[in-house]
């Protein structure tokens, strides 16, 4: 089986080190593959953030540099050096950070659409760290990245990082609250006692050329109420005034249930009409 390893002389032991990632920092293919080749040669990228690796409390503060078009990352602690004089190759880092990425989105979504009474709600860096163990500070390479898992989500509309603070904007849709809050459906039946004697009014519905006349709905007797259920159980969008009059507007009803109601009412006029007037 074939497999790639990198092996180091005469190891003093295999004991893992605690390391924290202050910084990620992206290289061009040839940078990060000049690091990987010639990890003792100066630096430009090291050089430029040696304020971001130290020791402290055990713990190495170190850079990560990934490479364009690469999965993997090298973990660098310069050590005030300009180049690489403690560092470790990790195989798919870019997967492991992406997939820490994604865990601080699922917590911020989570957080967010479930407490927010607005669709905007404020998480602080620090929450972050309390809860997960992540340290987000803005420019170091880790904010943008985690702006990118939170971009790509269909809950969020924007996101704005500034002070320490990720603030979010979701989609409502998706906010508990708002759902909550939302005022219950209307239906054309228990609209329809409120309109009577209202003027001169239509019921419309998106996807239908013809319109009701509501006065003539309202003349169906109990039988003709049940042959039309479907339409007087239809929910109410929008009540819109017009030059023509007041539209009432239907949705979540067959529009041609409009149409049927036309029809039954014209054949009933008609057979009305034929039949002249009743002598006494």
């Amino acid at each position: 089986m074939k497999f790639k390893a990198n092996f180091t002389e005469k190891p003093a032991n295999f004991q893992m080190d605690d390391c924290r990632i202050e910084k990620v920092v992206e290289l061009s293919h040839e940078d990060f593959c000049r690091l990987k080749i010639t990890p003792l040669a100066d630096q430009p990228f090291i050089r430029e953030n040696k304020g971001c690796m130290f020791h402290r409390d055990g713990i190495i503060h170190c850079l990560l540099a990934l490479g364009q078009g690469s999965n993997d990352g090298v973990l660098v602690d310069a050590e005030k050096y300009d180049y690489a004089r403690l560092a470790a190759y990790i195989p798919g880092m870019r997967d492991i950070v992406n997939a820490q990425m994604d865990r601080a989105a699922d917590f911020i979504i989570r957080w967010g659409t479930e407490n927010t009474t607005s669709g905007n709600w404020c998480i602080y860096f620090e929450d972050l760290e309390e809860h997960l163990d992540l340290t987000i500070q803005e420019g170091s390479g880790l904010d943008s990245m985690l702006r990118a898992a939170l971009k790509q989500r269909p809950e969020v509309s924007a996101v704005d990082m500034h002070d320490g603070c990720i603030e979010v904007e979701y989609h409502p849709e998706y906010c508990q609250q708002l759902q909550e809050k939302k005022a219950p459906e209307l239906l054309l039946k228990d609209l329809l006692p409120m309109l009577k004697g209202g003027g001169l009014m239509f019921l419309c519905h998106e996807e239908a050329e013809q319109s009701v006349l509501v006065e003539n709905l309202c003349e169906l007797t109990d039988a003709g109420q049940e042959d039309h259920a479907a339409l007087l159980n239809a929910r109410v969008s929008e009540i819109c005034d017009t030059p023509e009059g007041t539209e009432i507007v239907l949705t979540g009803v067959d529009p041609e249930e409009l149409v049927r109601f036309n029809e039954a009412h014209d054949a009933f006029m008609e057979a009305e009409q034929s039949m002249g007037p009743v002598m006494g």
